[in-house]
């Protein structure tokens, strides 16, 4: 071999070891930049997908995804690529949806009667990244309590189930009639029975109820009974009595053109004299009003002299002035004493009842008494001493004096000073303030 030929050798020699030793370089870079990435990347819906969960190690080198990571948010296969020193290397991102909504139900109860709850009534929360659907039940339609299992299934199968009861009930319970309290109508009158009356049922609420008088005499004096019925939507029925009392037709007595008179603006507390000022004008005595004030006895009104609380006595005069404001009052002797300068025979009826005063008005005597302003409520406000007997007065306040003219059963009818009107006022309250200014009373016999 000539040197020629062995220098050729030796070239074509050290080539193919260049080409060896760069091939084995590259191929070896490639496995290196192969090996920085994971083939296939796992990812858990709802977690985002980072550098992290791509690469084994983070190459020092630039790289440049094929898309971007935060755009891949569904449950799905992704193919992608990454590119690092002008080489792609490919790989897939699965996003997958493996965890199990949490579901938490309730214990339902219904009527028997009633149509069988939705799965989704028992829910009382799902929660998934997807949708949550519930398969159908089948239930038994029997009283008691029985075990329902929930099932909640999401997007993607993944399964929740939890256990819970459904109860079933009949419904029994009788509506509930309230109102029915004792009524009281007048003979020939009649009176809305259903007023005040209500049939409440605890699961249907308020219902329609059925009213049966056909067994009461309107026009008959009597104790009757109204029958009341109510029923529910299942049938349960309740029937009760309520009873009626039908009275005599009211009877009401009255005394005709009595006159009236106002003790305003004049005679602020002129009431008892201006009550017998229309009494002797209703007998056709003539008689002037500021004559009668002038003419009443009057004593002293309430004072402090010495340390002492002085007063008059309103049984021998009037305490005060019947013209002033801050007069007080009188009582039946000393008005007694002032009729009798005009027309004698006035009796002092005192210490009888409501009852016997009512009695002479039936026979058209009208009568005065002694009560309080408007029948209101009233007690001893004041006490004092007389100067000249040491007697102590105990006064009682909104003391007022009207004249008796007419009643009924439930009414008593005046002529009162204070209104200037006839007034009726409520007859048991009357009888009540009657007594508590001691039934003083005063009328001419006929």
């Amino acid at each position: 071999m000539n040197f020629k030929k062995k220098y050729i050798f030796i070239l074509l020699g050290v080539i193919v070891l260049v080409g060896a030793i760069a091939y084995f370089l590259y191929v070896n870079n490639n496995n290196k930049l192969i090996n920085l990435i994971r083939p296939h990347v796992y990812i858990e819906y709802g977690n985002k997908v980072t550098m992290n969960d791509i690469f084994v190690t983070k190459p020092e080198q630039d790289f440049q995804f094929s898309m971007p990571l935060d755009q891949i948010n569904s449950v799905g296969d992704y193919s992608l690529s990454v590119t690092i020193e002008h080489k792609e290397i490919n790989f897939e991102i699965h996003i997958i949806d493996s965890t199990e909504p949490v579901l938490e139900v309730k214990p339902i109860t219904i009527y028997l009667d009633e149509s069988f709850p939705k799965p989704v009534d028992f829910v009382i929360k799902c929660e998934d990244l997807s949708n949550c659907s519930y398969p159908n039940i089948s239930f038994k339609r029997e009283e008691g309590t029985q075990t329902v299992s929930i099932i909640a299934l999401d997007d993607y199968g993944n399964k929740a189930l939890k256990e819970t009861t459904l109860t079933i009930v009949a419904y029994n319970d009788k509506p509930n009639i309230t109102g029915l309290s004792d009524l009281l109508v007048k003979q020939g009158n009649k009176v809305d029975l259903r007023n005040g009356v209500v049939a409440n049922d605890k699961r249907f609420g308020v219902l329609d109820f059925k009213v049966d008088d056909s067994q009461v005499n309107y026009d008959k004096p009597g104790v009757y009974e109204i029958i009341y019925t109510a029923t529910d939507p299942l049938g349960n029925t309740t029937t009760k009595t309520r009873k009626i009392t039908v009275q005599n037709k009211e009877t009401s007595y009255m005394i005709a053109n009595f006159p009236t008179f106002s003790q305003y603006p004049k005679y602020p507390n002129g009431c008892e004299t201006v009550a017998l000022y229309n009494l002797l004008r209703y007998y056709n005595v003539s008689v002037n009003i500021d004559d009668l004030m002038d003419r009443l006895t009057k004593g002293d009104g309430p004072h402090i002299e010495n340390g002492i609380f002085y007063g008059g006595d309103p049984e021998i005069e009037f305490v005060g002035d019947p013209r002033d404001l801050h007069g007080y009052g009188v009582y039946q002797k000393p008005i007694i004493s002032l009729a009798n300068r005009y027309r004698s025979g006035l009796k002092d009826y005192t210490g009888h009842s409501l009852n016997d005063v009512l009695s002479l008005v039936k026979q058209g005597i009208p009568v005065q008494v002694w009560v309080s302003i408007g029948l209101k409520n009233t007690s001893v406000c004041a006490t004092w001493t007389h100067r000249f007997t040491g007697k102590q007065i105990k006064w009682i306040c909104n003391l007022h004096s009207v004249i008796v003219v007419g009643y009924n059963s439930t009414t008593v009818y005046v002529s009162d000073s204070y209104t200037g009107k006839i007034e009726g006022y409520n007859r048991n309250q009357f009888e009540k303030m009657y007594n508590l200014f001691g039934k003083r009373a005063l009328y001419y016999p006929n």
